[in-house]
């Protein structure tokens, strides 16, 4: 039987031309931490490193996860701050109360296998429907942390991409102003270039901290990175 890292790498993964990307992830220190831990991705260092520094998944909170698939960063969510349980064994009713408040979001357009205590919705993010079933589940609850790891089709053009990516984080802090509380976190993803540092003044005016983050998972010669959010001064 194929591990849980095994068929997501098989089902995301996977490329025609993959000598050059197969001999990278042999070499990855990241994808093997991955896979010695059953996390779906690698990305999935990148939240925790960035927990540790800002200590923003909390138990009893509300979390959105955009960009989710195939699922790495709710792993984390859900390791972090619900209890180990079997609902196989303890029935629906025990796992609801296990819940203990946390509500986990998990969006992509792309399929994502059950996670435990991870409501999923498949359907692009940017897409006013998609907003609209996350906000049934939300049941007017307040969300205390948004998170944003959407990233463009890539074009190979890097400003092309940048752009792209850009809309992407504009998309999210709209949602995130109409939903976020008082306080609230929003973490984003984004490719460095001409307009990032706009997007970064108007993050300013709208959250008491924002910093510029690359953690370590992130591939050196990537363009990538993330706006750090703390502390959304809700009008």
């Amino acid at each position: 039987m194929k591990s849980t890292w095994q068929k997501f790498q098989v089902r995301y993964s996977s490329s025609p031309s993959s000598k050059r990307w197969t001999a990278r992830q042999d070499r990855d220190q990241f994808v093997k931490k991955a896979q010695s831990q059953n996390y779906r991705a690698r990305s999935a260092f990148k939240l925790l490193e960035l927990d540790r520094k800002y200590n923003f998944i909390k138990p009893g909170s509300v979390f959105i996860d955009c960009g989710a698939a195939p699922g790495g960063w709710s792993q984390v969510i859900s390791r972090k701050v619900l209890p180990e349980f079997d609902i196989t064994t303890e029935g629906i009713k025990d796992f609801e109360t296990k819940l203990n408040g946390n509500l986990i979001i998990a969006v992509d357009s792309l399929p994502i296998e059950p996670i435990p205590g991870v409501n999923v919705i498949q359907g692009d993010f940017t897409d006013i429907s998609t907003q609209q079933k996350v906000k049934e589940l939300l049941k007017e609850r307040e969300v205390d942390v948004i998170l944003s790891d959407m990233a463009p089709n890539f074009s190979g053009q890097h400003f092309i991409d940048h752009v792209k990516s850009m809309e992407l984080c504009e998309s999210s802090l709209n949602f995130a102003e109409r939903v976020l509380k008082s306080g609230g976190t929003f973490l984003c993803k984004f490719l460095m270039g001409e307009s990032d540092l706009e997007f970064r003044n108007n993050l300013k005016t709208k959250f008491d901290s924002v910093r510029h983050e690359k953690p370590q998972a992130v591939r050196k010669k990537s363009s990538e990175g993330y706006f750090m959010c703390l502390g959304y001064k809700k009008k």
